[in-house]
């Protein structure tokens, strides 16, 4: 245990020397009120000293070589033939779950900084006038992506300080083979992301396998899977408040009560088919919100009083929780951080953030009013220079957006957007994303029938297997004459604005097209589920109340309507008659409990239309016009609760 501890604060202050040769980090002097943030105890120098955590990240490469190490995708590091990068994570993530739960490095206390237990990390206490009823983190919020990249940037430096120390225990053992093929990759362990926007799928390893087999000195063991749930070593008091989670001994998604010691289980296939089942809308929604070119559309779900709905990286983050977690700790933003789920999701959300600046250089600016934390007092005007408590980049200052532009300062990148152009960044989200949305899929078929490479008759052409999903580029050129003119076509989507909230809970809008089940556990995975977007609140859900937004698109349903020849187009004299018959509206609670529409505070689902040009070029994105609604579906505050 000493030679952890020594090596785990060596490693600390080595990463803060090794910030200070990044160069281009913006620093802020102390602001205003900056001393209101104090620490735990304030009549001990001692407990300062020990309690002060500088976020700087991994910083394990050479700082003369200017060189970071990448963030892989998950099911990279699971079907590498050399096995050595996802044990060494593995053993690593697996040491942090196991820590004293009073370090301030352990997974335990950096997950609770995120939400419960409310109280203070590493020494940052709570200023005057803020909400110590709640966590530190961001969310309804502009300060959402940039809170986060610190946030991630912490667990990953305990991370790597956790491998650091496996590796050091293996060379003691005098395994030197096994050491060798640890420490050469040990300069690479960051934190995996999950691409669910790629493939919404959740690799088996990740949640179908309570145990998983991992190298160690001793050989191959089997060991609990640190990413397949985490258990809880101390007692559930603080997350008692409302149950189950005070008696829930680990982190559960989808929990299903069953018959043993804790009384609950993770249902992995469920999860998968609900994630499968979403899979365009998904992909879909990311591949737009990266052609927006207003960070503060972009970077949050709230919608300014007298505002449109639109979508955002926030309101697309909190469809992913609330799938994933099903009444389980995804669900709720206090509990989520526990989850080993959440900080792959979050990887993602921030690598998007990344690839959105790299997409938009110099577009990265925000403002907007705090909705409060227990750190930052709500109304809080928010601005590039504003502190980002609790995590210090020096003795006496906090992160800024403006300090976390660059994730190359926090000793991490990521293959999309390391020492690349925006063309680059823009060419390589056409690769991974443009395949399998509506501006994708039409363009290929646009570009197929003026060259003649496609033999589909139209009485062979037939819709995708999942209705958000569009017909394939194939079946589309059979139709593509209908529904593009001069490379440019009709988009529709859902915009949905309601109050936080509104249920005194997080909960989800489901959209379908057709018949809707009786069975409201049924929604996530039946065929006629067109999307869902998600509201993600706390536990109690009290103290998040303002006005957010978010989208399901459209278009992909009904570009399967079309080839299935069930409209002819998608102009608005087809399509708004069809929607106003076909589109449903439906409510459910985490557990999939129904809840009705007339309840849910401030609802507003409109449909609307704009015109999109497809891209003239790999290095281009679609560019969507301005949204014209047509239509309400549901308006609850004029007593139009839908069909």
């Amino acid at each position: 245990m000493a030679v952890w501890s020594s090596l785990k604060y060596a490693v600390v202050a080595s990463c803060a020397i090794g910030l200070t040769q990044v160069e281009g980090l913006p620093t802020a002097a102390p602001s205003a009120g900056m001393t209101e943030w104090g620490v735990a105890d304030r009549h001990s120098l001692f407990a300062r000293q020990q309690n002060t955590v500088i976020v700087t990240g991994a910083q394990s490469a050479s700082p003369s070589a200017r060189q970071v190490a990448v963030r892989k995708e998950i099911r990279q590091l699971i079907n590498n033939r050399d096995q050595s990068e996802f044990h060494l994570f593995l053993l690593a993530l697996r040491r942090m779950q196991n820590m004293r739960t009073d370090d301030p490095l352990s997974y335990y206390q950096i997950a609770g900084i995120h939400g419960r237990p409310y109280m203070p990390w590493a020494g940052v206490t709570a200023p005057r006038g803020t909400n110590t009823n709640t966590g530190y983190c961001t969310h309804a919020d502009v300060l959402f992506l940039p809170w986060h990249r610190p946030y991630l940037s912490l667990f990953e430096q305990s991370l790597y300080s956790s491998a650091a120390a496996v590796v050091e225990e293996i060379r003691q053992s005098g395994n030197t083979q096994l050491h060798r093929r640890y420490n050469d990759v040990l300069p690479s362990i960051r934190l995996p992301y999950w691409d669910w926007a790629a493939d919404a799928s959740v690799p088996r390893e990740v949640g179908e396998m309570p145990t998983i087999q991992v190298e160690t000195q001793r050989g191959m063991q089997t060991i609990p899977n640190p990413l397949y749930t985490y258990r809880f070593q101390t007692n559930l008091a603080e997350f008692s408040a409302v149950q189950p989670f005070g008696s829930m001994r680990e982190t559960y998604r989808w929990p299903s009560r069953v018959n043993t010691a804790d009384g609950y289980m993770s249902q992995g296939a469920a999860l998968n088919n609900a994630m499968r089942r979403l899979a365009g809308d998904l992909r879909n929604r990311a591949y737009r919100l990266l052609s927006y070119g207003d960070f503060n559309t972009v970077g949050t779900r709230v919608t300014p009083p007298g505002q449109p709905a639109r979508d955002s990286l926030e309101g697309l983050h909190d469809t992913i929780h609330g799938t994933t977690g099903s009444g389980g700790h995804m669900s709720f933003v206090d509990n989520a951080a526990f989850d080993p789920i959440f900080w792959l999701h979050h990887a993602n959300m921030d690598r998007l953030f990344a690839i959105w600046q790299a997409a938009n250089p110099g577009r990265y600016t925000l403002s907007g009013s705090s909705a409060g934390t227990y750190a930052i007092p709500r109304g809080t005007q928010e601005h590039m220079n504003l502190q980002m408590p609790p995590f210090r980049s020096s003795e006496n200052t906090f992160h800024t957006p403006a300090g976390v532009t660059r994730p190359e300062s926090f000793g991490y990148s990521y293959v999309e957007t390391l020492n690349q152009t925006p063309g680059n960044v823009i060419a390589a989200v056409n690769r991974l994303y443009s395949t399998g949305t509506p501006s994708g899929n039409l363009g290929t078929a646009v570009r197929a029938a003026k060259h003649k490479r496609s033999n589909m008759r139209r009485q062979d052409a037939k819709p995708a297997d999942t209705l958000n999903t569009p017909p394939s580029a194939d079946a589309l050129t059979t139709v593509q004459d209908k529904v593009v003119e001069n490379k440019k076509y009709q988009d529709w989507e859902t915009e949905i604005k309601v109050n936080n909230a509104a249920l005194k809970s997080s909960f989800n809008i489901h959209i379908f097209l057709g018949d809707v089940p009786s069975d409201s556990k049924t929604w996530a995975t039946d065929k006629n589920l067109v999307g869902t977007h998600s509201i993600i609140t706390t536990v109690d859900g009290g103290h998040m109340d303002s006005v957010v937004g978010g989208t399901v698109p459209l278009t992909s349903s009904l570009l399967n309507k079309v080839v299935a020849g069930e409209i002819k187009d998608l102009e608005k004299e087809t399509v708004v008659p069809y929607l106003k018959k076909n589109l449903k509206v439906r409510i459910s609670l985490p557990d999939g409990e129904s809840s009705e529409i007339k309840s849910v505070d401030k609802l507003i689902v409109q449909i609307a239309v704009a015109t999109v040009a497809l891209p003239d070029s790999k290095e281009e994105l679609p560019s969507y016009g301005k949204y014209e609604v047509q239509f309400d579906a549901v308006d609850v505050p004029k007593g139009n609760f839908g069909a």
